[in-house]
């Protein structure tokens, strides 16, 4: 139940309105251009993924060196649910980013925590399976927030957020967003849904836990030998390698995800949120299948299997995107009277079919290319480094995506008389898909030393001798 918790908050929070929030706020207490705006969210967004990525194996040896992680994932959710929740209160740009960074840095945490719970909660032989039921499961809760805030949108009529002027919407509009109780709902969510694992039940190593400031300080030495321990893991080294480029995509999606659809491809607010549930409801299908096959086949497969989709969908966007946007809507789905359904919006609906399990598929591959590669004492900190290779990419990604956006309003205005500002999703997305290419290649070079099974049993092991 917490990865149908904590998907609220990432899909809700992160994908579909903080992004756009800060653009309505820069442009409309601020006067800044749409670009400006993103620009100052993506460079704020990487450097709260760089403080992210040092605390990162801290996390993972703090919760090796405690042998309890449940602990640590609750207060951790505390601090999400107090300052995500305060996001609605002021239109200030500087209290918004700062209440998203502590939110966000305490939810990017508790994952190193939770991650690491895996192995000590599952039986053995069903560690790939439950990972990929736990991911799918999760998305569930992208389908109650994504209902909610639609409930929010049209049926109470708090309106639909507008951040970039079209013809169609030539007013700027914060919609829902200026609502501060939207917020607070989205959070209520979250502390509903996490209730379950309170309960949970996790093998722990016998004894009491040091104090705090002792295991801090035990768990800063660990960190340090195994940053040189783990360059001597040439395997584990080249999965971080490659795991650092992968997951730069799907970081970036996730961020982007509800602008790619609308400021992108140029479809409705109201579906874009509808193609986040269809993304979502493939998800939760087909995830699982992922985690079915990193058991079976292994880890590196599955990230095969993964970049599969992400090509095949990241393909479909860049070419709506440049040739077929602006995607009409059919009537039936609250497009324009006598919309029917074009073949550009029925490759808009494949691409969010496919879009679901990869982003899904991407975290499963990575829990069991790690339980796969980590020494069986290590399972939180190496979960850490992978989840340090993560965020560093997650603060390389919106660089790079500004960086493309800049280069592009350069050109454009240079050489064209009329340049589009959709067109530069369309370049960043192939950009990133370049990126995940190289990073795939690499993952191909990776040698796991035993098989997934064989590492739930070491888990096991690993908690009965202590």
């Amino acid at each position: 139940m917490y990865d149908l918790a904590n998907t609220v908050y990432s899909m809700v929070i992160v994908s579909l309105i903080i992004n756009q929030y800060v653009l309505i706020i820069g442009q409309v207490e601020l006067g800044m251009t749409y670009t400006q705006a993103d620009a100052i969210y993506n460079t704020m967004f990487a450097i709260m993924q760089i403080v992210v990525a040092i605390g990162m194996p801290i996390m993972g040896a703090l919760s090796d060196r405690a042998g309890k992680r449940k602990p640590f994932v609750l207060v951790l959710t505390g601090v999400i649910l107090l300052f995500a929740s305060l996001l609605g209160i002021y239109k200030s740009l500087t209290m918004v980013l700062i209440f998203y960074i502590i939110a966000n840095i305490a939810y990017q945490w508790s994952l190193a925590f939770y991650d690491a719970m895996l192995a000590f909660i599952a039986n053995p032989k069903d560690v790939g399976k439950v990972g990929g039921f736990g991911v799918a499961f999760g998305y569930f809760g992208t389908l109650i927030g994504m209902a909610v805030m639609l409930v929010l949108q049209d049926v109470l009529g708090w309106g639909s957020p507008v951040s970039q002027i079209t013809t169609e919407n030539p007013v700027l509009s914060y919609g829902y967003y200026g609502n501060g109780w939207t917020f607070v709902i989205a959070m209520g969510l979250f502390a509903v849904c996490a209730i379950p694992f309170i309960f949970v039940n996790e093998k722990q190593k016998k004894g009491k836990m040091p104090p705090f400031g002792r295991l801090f300080k035990d768990s800063l030495r660990q960190v340090g030998q195994t940053f040189r321990d783990i360059r001597k893991h040439k395997e584990m080294f080249k999965f971080i390698l490659g795991y650092f480029l992968v997951v730069d995509v799907a970081n970036i999606i996730v961020m982007k995800m509800f602008l790619i659809v609308r400021d992108g491809m140029l479809m409705p607010s109201s579906f874009s949120m509808i193609f986040i549930i269809i993304s979502t409801v493939s998800a939760v299908v087909f995830t699982y299948f992922i985690g079915m096959i990193a058991t079976k086949w292994g880890g590196k497969i599955a990230f095969f299997v993964v970049g599969g989709l992400w090509a095949i969908a990241i393909t479909l966007g860049v070419l709506l995107i440049f040739f077929a946007a602006p995607i009409k809507v059919p009537e039936l789905l609250g497009g324009a009277v006598g919309a029917g359904w074009s073949f550009s919006f029925v490759l808009a609906l494949l691409m969010g079919i496919i879009a679901g399990p990869a982003l899904g598929g991407t975290w499963v591959a990575q829990r069991a290319m790690v339980t796969e590669l980590a020494p069986k004492e290590k399972f939180g900190e190496y979960f850490g480094f992978s989840k340090l290779s993560g965020k560093v990419s997650a603060s390389l990604g919106p660089l790079i995506w500004s960086g493309v956006f800049a280069l592009y309003n350069v050109i454009a205005i240079r050489f064209f008389l009329n340049p589009s500002l959709h067109n530069a999703y369309g370049y960043s997305m192939l950009v990133v898909g370049v990126i995940m290419f190289v990073g795939l290649i690499i993952i191909g070079k990776v040698k796991p030393e035993r098989k997934l099974i064989e590492e739930g049993e070491a888990a096991e092991e690993a908690v009965s001798e202590n």
